[in-house]
């Protein structure tokens, strides 16, 4: 016994085939074209405040080899 499919479903197989070909070809949004935009993950000030306290800690560190002594003389 044969049954004929409905045109209401072949209509959605005929819709759900054309959208088996389109996958991975669709057009990149405007919201994903700004997500995909490469943005510094540290701000400059962020950057300028760590290269502060490196430069800063290693002038320390010299003045500590090589300066005048920090222990008290009686």
């Amino acid at each position: 016994m044969a049954t004929s499919t409905s045109p209401v479903i072949r209509a959605r197989n005929a819709k759900y085939q054309a959208n088996v070909t389109k996958r991975g070809q669709t057009k990149t949004s405007a919201y994903a074209e700004k997500k995909v935009a490469k943005k510094p993950t540290a701000s400059p000030m962020l950057v300028g405040c760590v290269l502060l306290m490196l430069c800063g800690g290693a002038i320390f560190e010299v003045l500590r080899l090589f300066g005048a002594s920090t222990e008290p003389t009686f």
